[in-house]
């Protein structure tokens, strides 16, 4: 049965901070099926297991930008939690901002749970939670996500989002996308999100065969344009290099690798080209289609 967002959850109350100036919020996640489940000032619900890793304040010395793997029990259930920092530089002016990521999951589980938790000058502000649970999702089977890495100006951040499934029966895909968020006072607000490529293979191929769907999407002319690629046959994916998370033991996801075999795809396949507008929701997002 996969874990949700308020799983054995508690009530943990995070008592009103004085930091002599407002501090940076996290919002519009909501838009991405993320639920904020906490806030500076009000109950924060946090399954009893994660509330050492999400407290109200963190001294700067204990964030780390590498990832830390921690074993751990919610009652007779082992899970694995991976947590990861996130350093967000937007300059003095800003405060000292850091995102604390953490992804919990089981060795039976396919879906995983992921908190967001945005901190500022040690001050736990925002914290989301999201679960691929398509109860949570209006049924679009979307995928555990995962930073892969994060990058800010002194107005705006920019996440880059690995995204996966591996589904029973052999259906699995792999996705990049970027959350894009402009600083609006003193608030992080998800402004919009690219697609930037996804791997998809279907149920009924088997795992060594090598018939893949993918879609790249970028900005163009204001407008957002997508490239798709139906069943990629095996001569033209061998010769870009591309590898099967299923079939390769070797396999990790790597961004810059994923985006030059879209790129030599985009040189050999005539792609089947749409659009959407900015303000148009992508399928991740709700409303989205």
């Amino acid at each position: 049965m996969p874990i949700t967002c308020r799983h054995f959850v508690i009530a943990l109350v995070l008592s009103a901070t004085s930091v002599g100036q407002p501090l940076m919020r996290l919002q519009g996640l909501d838009r991405l099926y993320f639920e904020h489940v906490g806030e500076k000032e009000d109950h924060l619900q946090i399954p009893s297991f994660l509330v050492e890793l999400l407290p109200a304040r963190i001294q700067a010395v204990n964030f780390s930008s590498r990832k830390t793997v921690r074993e751990m029990r919610d009652g007779e259930l082992e899970l694995q939690a991976e947590i990861r920092d996130f350093h967000l530089l937007m300059g003095q002016a800003r405060g000292d901002l850091w995102l604390r990521q953490i992804s919990v999951g089981t060795g039976a589980a396919r879906i995983t749970q992921l908190w967001w938790a945005l901190y500022d000058r040690g001050h736990s502000t925002d914290v989301w939670c999201f679960t691929a649970n398509p109860e949570r999702t209006d049924s679009k089977a979307l995928s555990n996500y995962e930073i892969e890495a994060a990058s800010s100006t002194a107005d705006s951040v920019k996440l880059r989002v690995y995204g996966s499934m591996f589904r029973p029966g052999g259906a699995w895909w792999v996705t990049g996308k970027t959350f894009f968020f402009a600083v609006e006072a003193k608030t992080l607000r998800l402004s919009r999100v690219t697609n930037d490529f996804g791997f998809f293979q279907d149920y009924g191929v088997a795992d060594t065969s090598d018939s893949v769907d993918v879609t790249t999407e970028q900005e163009v002319g204001g407008c957002f344009q997508i490239s798709s690629y139906d069943k990629i046959q095996e001569p033209i994916l061998r010769a870009c290099r591309f590898r099967n998370p299923l079939a390769d033991e070797t396999w990790e996801f790597n961004w810059m690798r994923m985006e030059r075999t879209t790129h030599c795809f985009a040189d050999k396949l005539k792609a089947r080209v749409s659009y959407r507008s900015f303000d148009q929701p992508s399928f991740v997002e709700r409303g989205g289609k």
